[in-house]
C-alpha cells in the first residue's frame, strides 16, 4: 500500500513536522468526506474494532491524508479518559519530522485520548500506516480504565504502541502538552519544544529548521537520531501486552 506523500515545499514541510499531533476537536466526531462531521446519538460500531488513538490518528487532518484514497471512509471516534496511562514523546523520527506520541504507563493520572472504531478494511489501512516503520506493535490492552465522553467504559481496546520506551529528558519522560491530563507528574511540551530538545542532544549546529528538513529529506539522518534517542530512553514494563503483529 503506497503511503501518503510528505509534502514538497520547505514551509509546507516545516509546518507539518512542527504542528502534530495536529488539530484534535474535543468532542467525539464521525469523520466522514475527509472531515469531522457530529457524531450519531446512536453512532453504529457492528463489526468495528476499538483502536486507541493515541497521537495524530485522533486528528482529523491526519485521518485525512492516510485515506485520502477512500474519501467514502466512515470512522466513528469517540474520546475518552485513560487511567493510569499517559502520551509521551516517542523514541522515533517521523518520516514527515515529528517525534510522536507514544502510550507510557503511569500510575494515579489520566489522560484524554481517543477511540477509533475501524473496520476491516480501515484497519488494514492504519495497520499498513504505522506497523511499516518497525516502531510499533499492534497489541491488546486489558483491564483497562478507560470511560468514555459518553459514561460507558471499554475495559480492552487494540493499540499500536512502542516497546522502545520513551524520550528521557532531564531523566523523565516528556509528556505531549497537547494531550490533556490529569495529575502529570513531569513536565510537558509542545512537539517544536521536543524538537528542539533533540536538536540539543544532536549537538547539531545548524538553524532548527534546517534540522528539521534535514530528517525528512535523509532516511538515514531519521535512524540516526532514532538511535539516538533509543540510547537512553525511559522504559517500561509491557509484559502484559497480547502482542498480536509487529
Amino acid at each position: 500500500m503506497t503511503l501518503w506523500a510528505v509534502p514538497a515545499g520547505r514551509a509546507e514541510r516545516l509546518a507539518l513536522a512542527q504542528s502534530y499531533p495536529f488539530d484534535i476537536p474535543d468532542g467525539s466526531f464521525l469523520f466522514r468526506n475527509n472531515a469531522a462531521h457530529s457524531m450519531p446519538d446512536v453512532p453504529d460500531l457492528a463489526g468495528r474494532t476499538p483502536v486507541l488513538a493515541i497521537g495524530s490518528n485522533q486528528s482529523p487532518a491526519q485521518l485525512a491524508r492516510k485515506f485520502a484514497h477512500a474519501p467514502e471512509t466512515e470512522i466513528p471516534v469517540t474520546r475518552a479518559w485513560l487511567d493510569d496511562y499517559d502520551i509521551c514523546y516517542a523514541t522515533h523520527v517521523t518520516r514527515y519530522g515529528s517525534i510522536p506520541g507514544n502510550l507510557h504507563p503511569c500510575k494515579n493520572m489520566r489522560v484524554r485520548l481517543s477511540i477509533t472504531w475501524l473496520d476491516e478494511t480501515q484497519l488494514r489501512v492504519m495497520h499498513a500506516t504505522e506497523i511499516v516503520g518497525e516502531s510499533y506493535v499492534y497489541a491488546r490492552l486489558n483491564g483497562l480504565g478507560l470511560e468514555t465522553d459518553t459514561g460507558s467504559r471499554v475495559d480492552a481496546a487494540l493499540a499500536y504502541v512502542s516497546l522502545h520506551g520513551v524520550m528521557r529528558i532531564e531523566g523523565s519522560p516528556l509528556g505531549l502538552a497537547s494531550m490533556a491530563a490529569e495529575r502529570r507528574p513531569y513536565r510537558a511540551a509542545v512537539q517544536n519544544e521536543a524538537l528542539a530538545a533533540l536538536h540539543d542532544r544532536c549537538g547539531n549546529q545548524d538553524a532548527i529548521e534546517d534540522f528539521i528538513l534535514a530528517a525528512i529529506d535523509d532516511p538515514a539522518e531519521r535512524t540516526r537520531r532514532t538511535a539516538l534517542l533509543r540510547s537512553d530512553p525511559i522504559r517500561c514494563d509491557w509484559s502484559h501486552l497480547e502482542i498480536i503483529d509487529r
